[in-house]
């Protein structure tokens, strides 16, 4: 009996979503981790699904964190989702893969337009268990990451559809402009998928116009895209202002300069090529000391120079004869810049959910790549030769494709298994932290997290012993040495915690908690003229009116505590850790 044509149609595609879900699923049992605690979990804003316009009157993080990012669309999402779960994680994790799936699959879709249908199919194939998804599957707030994608590769294939049929209508018009502004409202990052129909129009739409036809042609499309980033700004600043432009800034690009930030992201190139093409290490924090700032010329920045010249000649020797490689490459850089750090310095050095919009990239160029490997590989002299021709005998696969399965499989394989592996690692905030600081044992970060929460388990000398990893690390933050001394003084032992003060002070002059819980060791531990001392600099740096007439009070008992020669121990002040933790941006802000 002859196969079914329908039934072999869509099984290349039920193999895919077959992959996908298998390098996924994994995640499913996992709870709450990481930034999903303060967004969803714990954020009462998204629990409610009454009054879905306020999404768009306010900030992505809850209160008491500064305004800063605006994504609106994904608040919403995160509020559909608690509907209709109740808050159930495993919802959530489900989203999150049924996002991936369909990303893959019109990603697949775009593909099939641009190469062969084999190439097409193992370049999906390799997307689907790429192991640098899983950062931007296995948390909630990371579904972001994956509508921006889903929605860039929907744009770009609506725009060469558009193009080939030289027809733009309102109704076309209207559905890119819904497409562009849908992805800067999940995320900011969707501005660059203008860049990404330039980038299409300049690469594989196929024409024979000169290049004023052609902008003349696709300036209606490019124009609707300016309309939806117009859009965007003039919804963002009505909700949050002019002034409100992004979280805090990474560590090590604070206080550099732009040609700074250049010497410091070059050695990131290296990273970014290993874990879009070979990510066999993974790990959930690059904060110092995993990459530093740099301020001079070195090995890793030729290394880093070298690999974008090498791209850079890639892409213009492929763009005549392999157009899709130069798509490739040209997308891979747009979807790169908004975290490049260049221009505009963000929160993070390196982070692996960011690479979801550039691996499509990556894999635009694999396709172009396979392209003549596989027409080898069949034997075939062109592109038109007819496969049965090229095998020699009718219905064989030479002994090419055989070795080309055989490596194909072995890398969907371990691409799999490593991907399911890798989703367990979120399974919860401990498996989480204390897998980082094996991954990435040079991550200040992660053993300071991880001390966070061995104490709250009541693990206190394995606690102390991150906590001082820690600070060895990067004694450069006052972070960990605030949080150290304060669970020194709950715990009365303020001998330790008087000493950390004074280096946060030394890191932070104007950090008040810190030189109130200070000044309430000071008087415990009957030092009261270092207390009046410490009184006075608060006094002098207090931005706040409570703030100054709380140094004040503490001047007041240290002096009184002098005249009547008070003994150590006899003055007591309670302050709770409530009470020594200033409001600012979470670790995972960005």
């Amino acid at each position: 009996m002859p196969p079914d044509p329908v039934r072999k149609s869509w099984m290349p595609t039920l193999w895919l979503a077959l992959l996908c879900v298998a390098s996924s699923a994994t995640n499913l049992g996992n709870h709450y981790t990481q930034d999903d605690m303060p967004v969803i979990q714990r954020n009462p804003t998204i629990h409610t699904l009454t009054e879905p316009w306020a999404f768009f009157t306010q900030s992505y993080w809850p209160k008491p964190y500064p305004p800063a990012l605006y994504r609106p669309f994904t608040s919403l999402t995160f509020a559909v989702e608690w509907a209709l779960s109740g808050g159930e994680p495993w919802f959530y994790r489900a989203t999150s893969i049924l996002l991936y799936l369909a990303a893959g699959l019109a990603f697949y879709a775009l593909l099939r337009r641009l190469v062969s249908r084999e190439a097409a199919w193992i370049a999906t194939a390799l997307f689907m268990v790429h192991p640098v998804h899983v950062e931007a599957v296995a948390i909630a707030v990371n579904q972001s990451e994956l509508m921006t994608g889903l929605l860039a590769v929907l744009a770009v294939s609506l725009y060469l559809k558009t193009r080939e049929d030289g027809r733009f209508d309102a109704r076309r018009g209207a559905l890119l402009f819904a497409l562009y502004l849908a992805a800067c409202l999940y995320k900011e990052s969707g501005l660059v998928i203008i860049g990404l129909l330039v980038a299409a129009e300049l690469t594989v739409v196929k024409t024979d116009e000169s290049l004023k036809a052609r902008l003349r042609h696709a300036r209606p499309l490019l124009l609707v895209m300016l309309l939806g980033a117009a859009s965007f700004f003039a919804i963002r600043t009505l909700a949050l202002g002019g002034d409100a432009v992004g979280t805090f800034k990474a560590e090590a690009l604070d206080g550099l300069g732009m040609g700074q930030r250049a010497l410091t992201m070059l050695p990131v190139v290296p990273h970014w090529v290993r874990l879009l093409l070979w990510p066999a290490h993974l790990q959930g924090d690059y904060s110092p000391k995993e990459l530093e700032a740099a301020t001079t010329w070195g090995g890793d920045q030729t290394l880093g120079l070298l690999i974008l010249l090498l791209a850079l000649l890639l892409a213009f020797g492929s763009w005549k004869k392999r157009p899709v490689v130069t798509l490739g490459i040209m997308w891979l850089a747009i979807g790169i810049f908004p975290v490049s750090n260049v221009l505009i310095p963000t929160g993070i050095m390196l982070a692996e959910r960011t690479l979801f919009l550039p691996s499509i990239g990556m894999m635009l160029v694999v396709a172009g790549v396979l392209e003549p490997v596989l027409q080898w590989a069949a034997g075939k002299t062109s592109p038109r030769q007819d496969d049965k021709e090229a095998r020699g005998l009718r219905g064989r696969l030479t002994v090419r494709q055989w070795m080309g399965a055989v490596v194909l499989g072995a890398i969907l394989l371990m691409g799999l298994t490593r991907s399911a592996s890798r989703q367990m690692v979120w399974r919860d905030q401990f498996t989480y932290w204390h897998q980082t600081t094996i991954d990435a044992p040079k991550s200040y970060r992660a053993h300071h997290a991880l001390a966070q929460l061995l104490f709250q388990v009541g693990e206190k000398r394995w606690a102390e012993t991150e906590y001082k990893k820690s600070i060895e690390l990067y004694p450069r933050t006052w972070g960990v040495y605030f949080d150290l001394a304060n669970k020194y003084r709950l715990n009365n032992m303020c001998e330790p915690a008087t000493k950390l003060y004074q280096r946060t002070l030394l890191v932070e002059p104007e950090h008040e908690a810190a030189r109130g819980a200070l000044i309430a060791c000071l008087l415990n531990l009957g030092r009261y003229e270092e207390a009046k001392h410490e009184a006075r600099e608060g006094i002098s740096y207090g931005s706040r009116p409570a703030r100054v007439r709380l140094f004040q009070r503490f001047y007041q008992i240290a002096d009184s505590a002098i005249k009547v020669d008070a003994k150590p121990g006899t003055v007591a002040i309670h302050m709770s850790a409530a009470d020594t933790i200033p409001a600012r941006s979470p670790v995972g802000a960005r």
